[in-house]
């Protein structure tokens, strides 16, 4: 059967990075799809909706009427052999073959180590659950030298089709549990599969710290998000909650004031954290509440997020705050747990590198904010995969 046949939908936001990164997933399969877009199309809002069980994120996807859910449930589905089920999928690279470099992570570091890689002539394979890191949930970047007024799912697909003129194989939805040696090689164990590879480089990047509180796992996309970015437009000219202080949630908590909502920014700590001016611009918002020095007890709801139970640090005192919706900003976490018992990392969980880029384990190599580098900017970390390339290229020379 024609992989052409299968009906794929896919209701989506035009800004929303993880609709991409599922139009992306499909593109590289050479799986066709519909594409709904909601944005200001109220029947198709109500639609998805419906189908989902009132599911207001994106993206939503349906494969041959089967609801799959949203980009994390797609690459659940592909990692568990479910989507095999439903759709012709491409063969994936020889996994039987022995490569030069493995690389883990498709965000910028990765990307440019490949790009680095296949020009010195080496076999490359690229391991990534997803697509662009999280430059690709980024909406406008300036500070990337020679791209001025850029948002971060263009930034990064201008990454993958250069990337694509070399001969570097790309496997997207693969999830590495562990690394291994066997004699000079290391082994890439994803579960399914164990390949081979004369060194690897770690990109993996980092992934959206979680609350843990009452109401989170619950209410995930019926108004608990990770992605002002992509969902906020969903709220326009409702009450929400945006949790943390850092530049992240000074960030969200702007944009939503743009669309008309009233905001309740919560922060853990007695002061915010972020960019000075960005500080001066929320408290100049009639628009932001500022919650310094209290906690998100709960989020509480029936079929979707009603309100926030917030406690105060230092009085004890209870505040429930009705919402619509909760924005959860709080910061990042290395992707580093594979391999946490493997290589060395530091007491926040970031893999330790040297100046050349390499791990405490020989033909191990690391780059981007993975690692303990002190600057976590997209341009620090496209500069770092490359140098781990040239550095790997003169290993395995030697």
């Amino acid at each position: 059967m024609s992989k052409k046949q299968f009906k794929t939908e896919i209701y989506t936001l035009s800004w929303c990075p993880y609709c991409r990164k599922s139009k992306a997933f499909f593109r590289s399969e050479g799986i066709s799809y519909k594409e709904y877009q909601i944005d200001d199309n109220e029947s198709k809002k109500a639609e998805m909706q419906e189908r989902s069980g009132e599911k207001k994120g994106v993206p939503q996807i349906f494969i041959d009427n089967k609801y799959i859910g949203g980009y994390g449930e797609l690459i659940e589905a592909k990692q568990e052999g479910k989507l095999s089920e439903l759709l012709d999928l491409s063969q994936p690279a020889n996994f039987d073959q022995i490569w030069d470099v493995i690389i883990i992570g498709s965000g910028p570091a990765g990307l440019s180590s490949a790009v680095y890689s296949a020009r010195k002539g080496l076999d490359v394979l690229v391991l990534s659950i997803a697509m662009g890191g999280q430059v690709i949930e980024t909406d406008v970047i300036d500070n990337y030298i020679g791209i001025s007024q850029i948002n971060g799912p263009d930034l990064m697909e201008s990454f993958l089709n250069h990337t694509q003129q070399y001969d570097v194989e790309i496997e997207l939805g693969v999830k590495v549990n562990k690394i291994s040696l066997a004699d000079k090689l290391k082994i890439i164990d994803t579960g399914k599969d164990k390949i081979k590879a004369r060194a690897v480089i770690l990109a993996s990047g980092t992934h959206k710290r979680q609350l843990g509180v009452s109401g989170e796992k619950e209410f995930k996309g019926k108004g608990v998000h990770y992605c002002a970015i992509c969902d906020g437009i969903l709220y326009s000219g409702q009450e929400v909650a945006v949790v943390g202080g850092g530049n992240s949630g000074l960030e969200a908590s702007l944009d939503m004031a743009k669309l008309g909502s009233k905001v309740n920014l919560v922060e853990v700590g007695d002061q915010l954290m972020g960019d000075d001016l960005l500080q001066k611009k929320v408290f100049a918002e009639d628009l932001i509440d500022v919650y310094t020095g209290n906690n998100i007890e709960k989020i509480n709801g029936d079929k979707s997020v009603s309100s926030v139970v917030i406690r105060n640090n230092n009085t004890g005192k209870i505040k429930e705050i009705d919402v619509n919706a909760v924005f959860i900003e709080i910061g990042l976490i290395p992707n580093s747990g594979f391999v946490s018992d493997f290589v060395q990392t530091n007491n926040r969980n970031e893999i330790v590198i040297n100046n050349d880029n390499e791990t405490s384990v020989e033909g191990i190599w690391a780059a981007g904010d993975v690692t303990d580098i002190k600057d976590k900017q997209i341009i620090v970390a496209t500069a770092e995969g490359a140098k781990t390339a040239l550095r790997v290229n003169e290993f395995l020379n030697e």
